[in-house]
């Protein structure tokens, strides 16, 4: 296995996990990792990358599956450039419909591809024009 370390483990040796691109082609990178302790829920926020999955091939693995309460009813494709999904977030048709914590995941992974300075100016930019 390349890469693995040997992990100790109730005073065993064994070795680790491969790496996760070893293991897949796509790129995760943790962006935060979020207790709401009032509430008893947690939350990991990542930006994905998926290196050689196209929009429809994504589509054909999401549909797989038994589909329950948490499925969602559609995917948009968006440019992932600040202006544009910025823009895409602050439609009329969409701003009220956002999960609590999409739009923290959505600038925490812009400005994790971007830099938060260049991120920020692309927001306010949008915002002085509605």
């Amino acid at each position: 296995m390349r890469g693995a370390v040997p992990a100790a483990v109730a005073g065993c040796l064994v070795p680790a996990a491969p790496a996760f691109e070893e293991r897949d082609p796509h790129d995760a990178d943790l962006l935060a990792f979020v207790l709401d302790t009032d509430k008893r829920h947690w939350s990991a926020h990542f930006h994905a990358k998926l290196k050689e999955l196209s929009g429809e091939n994504l589509r054909t693995r999401m549909s797989r599956g038994v589909a329950d309460r948490w499925e969602h009813q559609a995917v948009d494709y968006v440019p992932f450039r600040p202006t544009t999904v910025v823009k895409y977030m602050l439609r009329p048709d969409r701003i009220h419909r956002w999960a609590p914590l999409a739009p923290a995941l959505f600038h925490l992974s812009l400005v994790h591809a971007y830099s938060r300075t260049h991120v920020e100016r692309a927001e306010a930019q949008v915002l002085r024009r509605l």
